[in-house]
């Protein structure tokens, strides 16, 4: 019995020994705390914020937080929403420490294998940026000088440099085995036109982390892009044109027709404009069609901005804006927005703009 009660005192003194601590602990030092002003834990789930923990810091600016993680999930530290860093919070402790590279004077996470591995993203993306940057100048000068086999060189180094960084990208994704990082990695490739690695992706997530609320996403974004896949057939598109008769997708079977979801409101559509005035007047001929689909809500700002651009081709509206009937179907967030589908009404490429589009319809009819 005494045996018994000295170790329960000796436990009462040293609880750190004998009691298992739930959670994970964030800690660091942030320089130049304000006084009387929160800073928050914040939950990313379903593309909201909740705040989970808010506390204010010492003088010192030093903190420690423990945070009881059900799950392997993303979370973001708000100092004061002028340094907001991201973080996965899983098993292990973390810091929080001075970012040298960030121009704004910012904070990352160490200790954390899960933003480790976010970070050798960033990092290849970054690398890859540079070098496009680098390319760009070189195309601007070429373009101003009428150079078009020096264009030509380019556009194919930049292909080459960009189906690289791609390759780079996925392969250490797929290398993040049981971690979250790997979703969240997505962001740092076009999800849709790389379908198929999305969908196995899901597959490996659907059997390592089977009953992460982050997985059921990917499995849901998955499964809505299938139903846009290059090589599925085309969802129909019947929308009034100016003079309120419907037009129907599906009348155009047998020709390649480019869906273009645009706008009179929309800038960089309107730039693009003159670019898909002259494809279509080069190879509309050949079987090229156009489907325009006007994400406007005054008629008469539709009406007038086909006149000015010269848009000859089908123009179709419901005056919905982004709550449009088309951009619901075909996902549209945001514009200019193209789908181009082949004569048996199955997509076969997206968002070919520029010089993408003109090589795509160069090897379509030659």
């Amino acid at each position: 019995m005494t045996k018994h009660l000295g170790l329960l005192f000796t436990c009462a003194l040293l609880v750190g020994a004998c009691a298992k601590k739930e959670g994970v602990t964030i800690s660091g030092t942030y320089e130049n705390p304000e006084e009387n002003q929160w800073v928050k834990i914040e939950l990313i789930m379903d593309n909201q914020l909740t705040v989970i923990d808010s506390f204010q810091l010492a003088p010192s600016g030093v903190y420690s937080r423990t945070i009881k993680v059900t799950e392997p999930s993303f979370y973001r530290l708000n100092f004061y929403n002028r340094h907001v860093t991201n973080m996965i919070l899983d098993k292990s402790d973390i810091q929080l420490v001075k970012d040298k590279n960030d121009p704004r004077n910012g904070y990352k996470v160490s200790g954390s294998i899960d933003m480790d591995y976010i970070y050798q993203l960033s990092t290849l993306k970054q690398d890859f940026e540079k070098q496009s940057q680098a390319l760009n100048g070189e195309f601007m000068e070429a373009r101003n000088n009428g150079n078009m086999a020096a264009l030509e060189d380019i556009r194919s180094r930049f292909m080459k440099m960009k189906t690289a960084n791609d390759k780079q990208i996925k392969s250490a994704i797929m290398k993040m085995d049981g971690s979250i990082a790997g979703i969240l990695a997505t962001s740092f490739i076009d999800e849709e036109a790389e379908f198929a690695f999305m969908d196995s992706l899901a597959q490996k997530y659907k059997k390592e982390l089977p009953n992460s609320s982050y997985t059921k996403q990917l499995v849901d974004k998955v499964e809505a892009y299938r139903k846009l896949a290059i090589g599925s057939p085309a969802p129909e598109i019947s929308l009034p044109n100016p003079e309120g008769k419907i037009v129907t997708l599906s009348s155009f079977k047998g020709k390649y027709v480019m869906i273009d979801f645009w706008a009179a409101w929309c800038r960089p559509c309107r730039m693009e404009n003159p670019n898909v005035v002259r494809m279509y007047q080069a190879y509309n001929d050949k079987g090229f069609e156009i489907l325009g689909v006007s994400l406007d809500r005054k008629k008469e700002s539709w009406v007038e901005a086909i006149a000015q651009d010269q848009l000859t081709w089908a123009q179709v509206s419901d005056l919905k804006y982004f709550e449009s009937e088309a951009a619901q179907i075909y996902q549209i967030n945001s514009i200019p927005a193209t789908y181009l589908i082949g004569p048996d009404g199955k997509i076969v490429a997206k968002n070919l703009r520029g010089p993408e589009l003109e090589a795509k319809l160069k090897e379509i009819f030659g």
